[in-house]
This record gives structure tokens, C-alpha cells and sequence, in this order.
């Protein structure tokens, strides 16, 4: 293996972030947990006596199994890692990282075109082990289910084929430490049973290849227009009262901060309510107040006319003169035609009701309107659909712009997981656009393409040093001040200065940091009159 070759336990322990009044650990973008290996115990006891050795056997090696078909999902997704020795060889390493045992590697060999794969590793201090210890006493077979799961799940999703890992000693046994062995299936000769813990025998053929089914359903192929996205508690919310008032012609209020997709969620609900194909019109109230308007909401050929039969969205509700609101109260009131088919969706920010308490928007009107709320969280509140939504709009713009793009880089990404985004949506939208525009094709999506210098950035960031110690780092990934107000080359030149100095002037290190090519970057420092030893 290439001597240095990433993604090492440093380029690891860099992916680990801390948001630490935020309530969240992300490592990359997948959102992670603390939780003492205790209560993982009791957790572990609690199962075994509830449904059994064997069916709790079975429910860990799947869990562990999932686990490392997702860290094999970053370790490719993030560090691209062309060479595949290295990035199998990360697996011991996120292992060890993530605090389960401590792995030491004795032997690691495979061969892609003979289907063949062997290791021998050491595991040392298991905590899977020690619980089963603490509540069961010796036990007669190995005990690291999970464990023995994950680098079977990480290795098969890497090569393409089962290898499948079994433990020969373990601590839980009563031995000084676990022994585990990872063959390709076929090596195991003909009983295999951790196969069917993914696919059943009695619905498997063996002769067919082997396809091990997912844990977690994919999501379907959304053939909307204006599909949601996202998977936060506040956006699966908001999504299921919209699904609840479809079939219903009663008044929508959506409330939100601006840019949290308001008049997306009003499009959302017209198209899957029962008059889809009827028109949406939408109306911009603040252009009545101050007297840009380019339709009439009243009248011949006005927004009430053209949304007979539909929709009518009435965006920023709350800057409606008061003469527009008492017209559109009688065309609300009892017995009034020209509302009677038509939806009636409004759009507003937050704290209304000092304007209805005023006097300044009709009560009577506000409360008609609002008889159906959906509240729009702001995107700081929903970080956990953030993964989802920069993959949305990165292949969107690449699309729209017609300019393929390779990947947008970790450091990127990890800022953007911090970031507040006080134009919620579709500030994010706006930004990667730009990033998309200014970048190179085929190139990478950095962060001096998206950042501009004007954004608020967080002035520190929680990450883990290699040596375990959580330290402080600047929004470009190394100790340093804000960086408001500066330029795109300043930027630029400072990402790659930080890079240099973490990698102690190894230009390639640092390259594989940043999520370029050696070239790449060698033509950068170049452009940029930087020194390599800078």
C-alpha cells in the first residue's frame, strides 16, 4: 500500500465534526451519537432475554452489516479513494476510531479477479465483549456480533462480492483478545449461514450471483415536479400535514422565515390535491402596497379571474393593503361566487399577530385564511436534510448549467454543515449555483467558489485532532481568525496555506486533504504565486 495513502486515521478524525450547542455530531454528513457502552449493555442484555440468543445474534450482525455498508459509502463518497487497498484498509481505522475495539492488522490480502480475499486481525478491549461479560458470564461462543458485522458489511460493499468475517477467539470466550478472519464466501466452503441473514435460501436460488438485500428501504423515484426533501422530524411535519389537507378546498396559511420554500409547498400541494391540473396563480402582495403590480387581483382578467377552478397563492399576505384585504373578504364571505371553486394558499413570515392586533391586517380576514397552518422551519433547524439538499441542488445546477462536475470537496461540504444559511433554502440553492458557475468542469466544487466573503460564517469549528484531544478550528479546517470580507483568491489562498501546514508541506497529503488531484493543486499554488513550503 501506498505510504501515506488516504484516507488515514488524521484524514479520518478531520471528517469527525462537533456542533457543540447545536445537540449534533456529524461525521462527514452522517449525523452520529454518544452513548456509554453501558447502556449499549443493558441494551444488548435486555435483547438477548426478550428474543433470544440467536435471534439477537442475528439483529446485531445485521445492524453491524449496515454500519459498514456506510462507512464504505464515506469512504468513497468523501476521499474518492481510486486505490482500492487503501480504502479497504480504512475499515480497521474508522473501527478503531469510532471506540469499539482497537484493531491491529496481522494479515490483508485479496485479489479482485480471483474473487479472492483473506485478513487476520486482532481486536483488543472489546466492548461488545466486556458487556456480554458483565451480564451473562463466559460464554461458549464468540460474542462480537456487531462488530464481526461491520467490516463483513464494509469489505462486501467495497469488493462487490460476500466476504464474510468470523471471529475464532474471543474475549467474551475467556480469551486475551478477539481473533477475527474475513474470507470471500466461497473460501468458507458450503455452510455459509451469515448469507442468508441477507437473502433467504428458500427465496435465493444458489446459483444465481449473489445480491445481498438492503437493511433500509430505497427511497422511490419521485415523478413529481416539486418533490420534498428532506427527512428532519420539523420537514416529515410539515410534509404530513400537507399530505392530510390535500383533499380538502379549506384555506392553507404556510408560515415561515423567507427562503424556507413557502410557495414550493403551496406548488407541492396543488399538484397532489384534487384539481392538479387547474391553474396555480400566485399573487406578490407587497407589489400592491407599494404600487408595482403588473395584474389586478380584482376584476376583468385580474389573479382572482385566471385562479377560478384552482389555485390562488397569495404570497406575503400580510403586506396586503387594507383596501385589497376588505375586497378579499367579501369575496370570502358567505355566499360570494367567484371564491367558491378556487383554493385559497397564503404565504407569511413570523409574528403576525402584532399586525392583526394593530388593526393593520383584518382579523376577521387573517383568521379566515389561516384555518389550515403549516409552519416552513428555517434550514438551521433541519441540518439533518442539509447531506440531502447539497447532493439536490449540486446535480440540479450541474444539469441546468450543463457542467459536470466531479465532486464538491470535504471541506466544502463540512462548512456548509455548519453554516446558519439566514436565506434558509434558498440561500443554499443560490450558493451552489454560484459555486457551479465558477467552477471548473469536470473540476471539484470548493469553498472558494461558493463562499463569497459576505456570509456570516461560525468563527470556530469542534473537530477531533488525531491524538483524540477535540479541538478548535477555523471554518476552513485550521486554527485561525474569521474570514469576513475577503476575497475569492484570499480564500483560496488561505484554504491551501492551512493545507500546507497540516500536511507539513506534503503537497500530496495536502491535495488529498482538500479532495484534489496532485496536479491540480501543483497548478493552483502555481497560479496563486504560493510556495509549497508556504
Amino acid at each position: 500500500m501506498k505510504e501515506g495513502a488516504a484516507p488515514t486515521l488524521e484524514d479520518l478524525a478531520g471528517a469527525l465534526q462537533f456542533a457543540l450547542g447545536d445537540g449534533r455530531i456529524w461525521l462527514s454528513d452522517e449525523r452520529m451519537v454518544m452513548m456509554q457502552t453501558a447502556i449499549l449493555g443493558l441494551l444488548r442484555r435486555d435483547v438477548i432475554n426478550v428474543v433470544g440468543l440467536d435471534r439477537a445474534r442475528s439483529l446485531f450482525y445485521r445492524t453491524g452489516w449496515s454500519q459498514g455498508q456506510r462507512y464504505a459509502d464515506l469512504v468513497r463518497k468523501r476521499f474518492r479513494q481510486d486505490d482500492l487497498t487503501a480504502a479497504l484498509a480504512a475499515g480497521p481505522r474508522l473501527h478503531t476510531m469510532e471506540g469499539f475495539v482497537k484493531v491491529t492488522t496481522k494479515r490483508f490480502e485479496f485479489d479482485i479477479k480471483r474473487g479472492h480475499y483473506h485478513g487476520e486481525f486482532h481486536w483488543h478491549d472489546s466492548t461488545e465483549a466486556v458487556e456480554h461479560l458483565q451480564a451473562f458470564g463466559v460464554s461458549d461462543c464468540p460474542t462480537c456480533w456487531m462488530q464481526v458485522g461491520a467490516p463483513a458489511g464494509f469489505t462486501t460493499s467495497l469488493l462487490g462480492q460476500p466476504v464474510i468475517f468470523r471471529e475464532v477467539e474471543c474475549m467474551g470466550m475467556g480469551a486475551e483478545r478477539c481473533v477475527v478472519i474475513g474470507r470471500n464466501a466461497a473460501a468458507w466452503g458450503k455452510d455459509v449461514p451469515e448469507l442468508d441473514e441477507f437473502a433467504p435460501a428458500t427465496t435465493r436460488p444458489r446459483a444465481k450471483p449473489w445480491n445481498p438485500a438492503t437493511t433500509e428501504p430505497k427511497s422511490p423515484t419521485l415523478t413529481v415536479p416539486h418533490p420534498i426533501i428532506g427527512k428532519s422530524a420539523a420537514i416529515e411535519r410539515a410534509r404530513r400535514l400537507l399530505e392530510r389537507v390535500a383533499g380538502y378546498d379549506e384555506p392553507v396559511m404556510f408560515m415561515g422565515e423567507p427562503g424556507t420554500g413557502k410557495e414550493f409547498f403551496a406548488r407541492r400541494l396543488h399538484e397532489i390535491g384534487r384539481t392538479p391540473k387547474a391553474p396555480f396563480v400566485t399573487v406578490n402582495c407587497d407589489a400592491f402596497s407599494s404600487g408595482y403590480a403588473d395584474t389586478p387581483l380584482f376584476g376583468k382578467g385580474g389573479a382572482v379571474e385566471r385562479a377560478q377552478g384552482g389555485t390562488l397563492f397569495l404570497n406575503d399576505l400580510l403586506s396586503l393593503p387594507r383596501p385589497l384585504q376588505s375586497q378579499l373578504a367579501a369575496h370570502l364571505g358567505e355566499g360570494a361566487p367567484l371564491l367558491k371553486s378556487t383554493r385559497v394558499m397564503s404565504a407569511i413570515g413570523a409574528g403576525p399577530r402584532d399586525l392583526v392586533t394593530s388593526g393593520a391586517f383584518r382579523t376577521d380576514l387573517y383568521f379566515r385564511l389561516s384555518l389550515l397552518p403549516i409552519v416552513i422551519p428555517p434550514l438551521r433547524d433541519r441540518r439533518d436534510d442539509l447531506p440531502m439538499l447539497i447532493d439536490h441542488f449540486v446535480l440540479t445546477h450541474s444539469r441546468t448549467h450543463r457542467k459536470p462536475l466531479r465532486q464538491i470537496t470535504a471541506a466544502a461540504r463540512d462548512l456548509l454543515m455548519r453554516y446558519d444559511f439566514p436565506g434558509n433554502v434558498r440561500e443554499l440553492s443560490n450558493m451552489i449555483e454560484r459555486g457551479v458557475i465558477y467552477a471548473e468542469p469536470g473540476g471539484d466544487l470548493e469553498i472558494s467558489h461558493i463562499f463569497t466573503g459576505i456570509e456570516q460564517l461560525p468563527e470556530f469549528v469542534e473537530g477531533l485532532h488525531a491524538s483524540g484531544r477535540i479541538v478548535r478550528r477555523s471554518p476552513q479546517g485550521a486554527l485561525g481568525g474569521p474570514i469576513e470580507g475577503r476575497t475569492f483568491d484570499e480564500l483560496e489562498i488561505d484554504t491551501y496555506r492551512a493545507a500546507l501546514a497540516a500536511a507539513d508541506g506534503n503537497v500530496s497529503a495536502a491535495a488529498r486533504a482538500l479532495g484534489l488531484s496532485r496536479a491540480k493543486l501543483d497548478y493552483r499554488l502555481a497560479k496563486l504565486g504560493l510556495s509549497r513550503r508556504t
